[in-house]
């Protein structure tokens, strides 16, 4: 009869005293993000004591990478300066600024940055300041002497000299 013995069926609900119970825990998606995050923390405060200073240091690093792109603009920047002023002085360009704060011709003409393109704009800036001295203020078919021109020309001259008192007596 023993094959014939029923086993007692037990509910999940209810198990018989002294049974030991399994129960799992359940845990909400918030528990488990907290119980990864402390894991994967602890952990990798195991195998990398410092990251956080070798964080802080390439972040510094990205910082000394910016100033020496910077640095390397100005000295850029300065050298076309340097090469402009000296150009400018070479061929007698001015560098001064306006008396009303305008750029000066060095500043308006002389834009190239290398020393050939430079050179050749005062060259050709020297060229034209100097026609325009050569020229002077010079009034063209202006000057002449009262007494040229026709016979006619000079007796009416005459006449109005003597009108308006210009004339000898």
């Amino acid at each position: 009869m023993a094959d014939n013995a029923e086993t007692p069926q037990v509910e999940p609900d209810k198990a018989p005293e002294g049974a030991e119970q399994k129960q799992e825990k359940t845990f909400t998606q918030a528990e488990v993000d907290r119980i990864v995050r402390d894991r994967a923390e602890r952990l990798a405060k195991q195998l990398f004591p410092d990251y956080d200073d070798l964080k802080t240091k390439a972040e510094g690093a990205k910082t000394l990478e910016d100033r020496l792109s910077e640095l390397e603009t100005e000295l850029k920047t300065t050298k076309v300066e340097a090469l402009r002023a000296s150009v400018a002085a070479r061929f007698g360009v001015s560098t001064e600024k306006g008396k009303d704060g305008s750029p000066s011709d060095a500043d308006l003409f002389l834009t190239g940055t290398d020393e050939a393109t430079l050179t050749t704009q005062a060259e050709r800036l020297a060229a034209r300041q100097a026609d325009l001295k050569k020229q002077g203020n010079v009034a063209r078919n202006e000057g002449g002497t009262i007494n040229s021109g026709t016979s006619e020309e000079q007796e009416l001259r005459n006449l109005a000299s003597n009108l308006f008192g210009g004339g000898a007596e």
